[in-house]
């Protein structure tokens, strides 16, 4: 990461290329639709605070986030959480709830929202690698 700053402060230096604060690539009303999903139909399991009580069902936050989320695409946790949740009905929610709820774990865990909504299309999801929580 400390390389990767670095070169950003060389190139903004040496070419004058402005580099935007980064913005949040989900909306606020995503992460409200995702929450009430995502209470609907993933705290059973997972928790309300995103913390499971089951050792056999991975926390969403915290450490277990940043060890699973961190560095992926969203595109990859997308299509994780859509092909294998909930248990008993996989992909049964519609890729726009799946994405709502996505986002709702990336707010969940400091990841801040910004003014575009996701969408499901693999190849924009693609180019987007989840960041560490600030």
């Amino acid at each position: 990461m400390k390389i990767r700053n670095a070169l950003i402060v060389v190139m903004v230096s040496l070419f004058g290329i402005e580099v935007a604060h980064a913005q949040g690539f989900f909306s606020e009303d995503q992460t409200k639709r995702g929450a009430a999903a995502y209470n609907a139909n993933c705290a059973t399991c997972h928790g309300a605070e995103l913390r499971s009580a089951d050792r056999e069902v991975p926390g969403l936050s915290d450490k277990s986030f940043k060890f699973a989320w961190v560095g992926k695409t969203v595109a990859e946790k997308f299509e994780v959480v859509r092909d294998t949740m909930p248990p008993e009905g996989k992909a049964s929610l519609g890729d726009q709830v799946y994405l709502d709820i996505v986002s709702y774990i990336l707010s969940f865990n400091k990841i801040p929202a910004g003014g575009e909504e996701l969408k499901p299309d693999l190849s924009a999801l693609k180019q987007i690698v989840i960041p560490a929580p600030p």
